[in-house]
């Protein structure tokens, strides 16, 4: 079972989430400190069968709200099958389905009406309700109430028989059919009194076709019932939470606590390491084992931490487990290197077990690599993406360098507003909250300087603004052209020392504005002051606009900020300005688009992105011909 999606109520600072759908593998929360990420992994936690919702959820502000969790899995056709099977119902013919379960503090858990309504069809197609037609409990309900308005009509003929019936209120099924099955009671003890044949047979009927149909309700109840407590009994994943991996790896372990030991199970799981080899009297094998061991520790170490070369290794004597931490040939106690080391080593081990149980866990990580710095970080992500590929991964964060700008599609924004609560945004670009925003716009910017890195591509455009550089990019791609390398300029005035440099590399260099007034000062000062031909200084658009301009408004609404309900009449550019949306962010979102899925854009703006490569493929076949990009001196 995977994880589709989450919704919290409820809970703590969160009055609704708003659905927050996952990634296959690796989903990360991000957002500023105190926007409520913790009360997010801590909610995902308290889902698991064997805990109530912690009493510290309940709100404050409205404790009569009960903090709810709702999940969505979807579950594949064979799991299904084996899910039927222990409920004792024949395998049916069933794709993939999704089902959402709720769970309401403390620890009630329900299926939805929806997910039922999917189930249902499935669930009565079953040998021993053969009787039963293919519906789902709406049209049993409606059937009932076809019954039960018959046997009411028949009591206003016969009140001597039947004198009132209770209310029937679906909402408190159980309560009428008490009620309904002592007047039917009632009713059977005196029905022989009526003479007339006819009258008794049509009674039987309909009592019995009421009946018939409450029956039917309580059957499918009864299997719903059962596909819940088999789920929660095999099926629902565990939720594993790492806060802050303060547990500290210990120094020794007493030999006779190995096999209860956490840090030695841990160990086991993800090595080699065998308690009953280290108890045993057999002194080669404890020595080949030990060297095995250290062999392997090494290894997986230097794997996934590039910093200083750091590994684990164990030794061990008639009475204890020893481990230290083997650093430029010396040999440390775990307690006496940097929290940064010990917290990795922690790190490291408590993922590793937990990806590789085979049990279905979902890891939940609150803050990873925060007594890391930068290059540090890159090695936990190494293994973040390394565990994810064996299990469902949910991290936090506010660091940009545990973000990776050409997969923004993992990235939830998390944000609390005074009125909302804390909320979760799915599109990464929809959110204008700069603050929150920032750790994306850093990776985008880090990740900005590869451009001018490719020294291998002759002909650069250095163009003002990210933005810029993502949009051609994607345009290069959807047009399978690599001509050309794009290149960040950071800015109008910053644009001529890029150039200047790319140029003594041996580069063509073209400069390319947005069509407006930057690009009557940048031309006059890369000419005035730089030297360049104003032949190689061009605009994207030949009208008044920037890149944005240069889609279609129904591409722009469609691709750009997916929403086609936008209703504007100004240009693309001055609507995101107004909307205060961040102009890299749309960008670089759209780029990933195109990696993802085969976008078609309408001819309006193909032609527009045609007459701007046209332009910078004549420019540079000038420059090739004329020899030069700058002005004589």
């Amino acid at each position: 079972m995977k994880i589709i999606k989450f919704r919290i109520k409820n809970y703590k600072s969160i009055i609704d989430s708003g659905d927050c759908y996952l990634t296959d593998n690796t989903t990360i929360l991000a957002g500023k400190n105190e926007s409520g990420k913790t009360s997010i992994l801590e909610a995902l936690e308290d889902f698991n069968i064997d805990k109530n919702i912690r009493k510290e959820a309940e709100q404050i502000k409205n404790p009569d709200a009960l903090p709810e969790i709702k999940i969505m899995f979807e579950i594949e056709k064979s799991d299904l099958e084996k899910i039927f099977t222990d409920i004792g119902i024949e395998k049916p013919d069933i794709e993939n389905i999704k089902i959402e379960i709720s769970k309401i503090y403390p620890n009630q858990y329900s299926i939805s009406d929806k997910s039922l309504s999917e189930l249902r069809p499935y669930s009565i197609s079953d040998k021993s309700l053969s009787k039963l037609k293919q519906e789902d409990d709406a049209h049993i309900e409606i059937n009932i109430n076809k019954s039960y308005n018959k046997l009411d009509i028949f009591r206003k003929d016969f009140q001597e028989l039947i004198e009132e019936l209770p209310i029937l209120n679906f909402n408190e099924i159980d309560d009428f059919k008490t009620s309904i099955y002592s007047v039917i009671n009632e009713a059977n003890s005196k029905i022989d009194r009526f003479p007339d044949e006819q009258i008794r047979n049509e009674f039987i009927s309909i009592k019995d076709e009421l009946i018939n149909n409450l029956n039917k309700l309580d059957k499918l109840k009864g299997i719903e019932e059962q596909f819940l407590s088999v789920l929660k009994t095999n099926w629902i994943p565990y939720f594993i939470l790492f806060k802050s991996f303060e547990d500290e790896f210990p120094h020794t372990v007493p030999i006779s606590d190995l096999e209860d030991n956490e840090w030695i199970k841990d160990l086991s799981e993800i090595s080699d390491l065998d308690p009953k080899i280290i108890k045993s009297s057999d002194s080669r094998l404890k020595f080949e084992h030990k060297d095995k061991i250290n062999i392997d520790f090494k290894k997986d170490f230097k794997d996934y931490w590039t910093q200083d070369f750091l590994s684990l290794k164990v030794e061990w004597d008639s009475d204890d487990v020893s481990f230290w931490i083997e650093e430029d040939n010396s040999l440390y106690k775990p307690s006496q290197r940097s929290k940064g080391h010990q917290w990795y080593l922690a790190f490291y081990v408590k993922i590793t077990a937990r990806a590789k149980e085979n049990v279905p866990n979902i890891i939940l990580i609150d803050e990873p690599g925060l007594f890391l710095h930068a290059k540090a970080q890159s090695d936990i992500l190494r293994k973040l993406e390394d565990s994810a590929s064996h299990v469902q991964l949910i991290f936090s964060t506010h660091s940009p360098y545990l973000l990776e700008a050409n997969k923004l599609n993992r990235i939830r924004l998390v944000y609390k507003t005074k009125e909302s609560g804390t909320l979760v945004e799915n599109k990464v670009h929809s959110l204008a909250d700069k603050e929150t925003l920032t750790p994306i716009l850093t990776t985008i910017g880090l990740d900005l300087n590869s451009g001018i890195s490719h020294l291998n591509k002759l002909n650069n455009v250095i163009v003002e603004g990210s933005s810029d550089v993502f949009y051609l990019e994607a345009f290069k791609r959807m047009k399978d052209n690599d001509d050309f390398n794009f290149v960040f300029g950071g800015g109008s005035g910053n644009m001529p020392v890029i150039g200047t440099i790319l140029h003594g590399w041996g580069c063509n260099v073209i400069y390319l504005y947005d069509k407006d007034q930057g690009k009557k000062d940048g031309e006059k000062n890369l000419s005035k002051n730089w030297h360049v031909k104003k032949d190689f200084i061009l605009s994207v658009l030949e009208n008044k606009g920037t890149i944005e301009d240069i889609f279609s408004t129904d591409d722009f609404k469609n691709y750009v900020i997916n929403d086609s309900s936008k209703t504007y009449t100004s240009m693309n550019s001055e609507y995101i300005k107004t909307e205060k949306m961040d102009k890299a962010l749309l960008a670089r979102h759209f780029l990933q688009s195109t990696e993802d899925e085969d976008i078609k854009l309408s001819s309006e703006t193909m032609d527009n992105v045609k007459g701007v490569f046209d332009k910078l493929n004549k420019c540079f076949n000038d420059m090739t011909n004329t020899g030069s990009e700058t002005l004589p001196e």
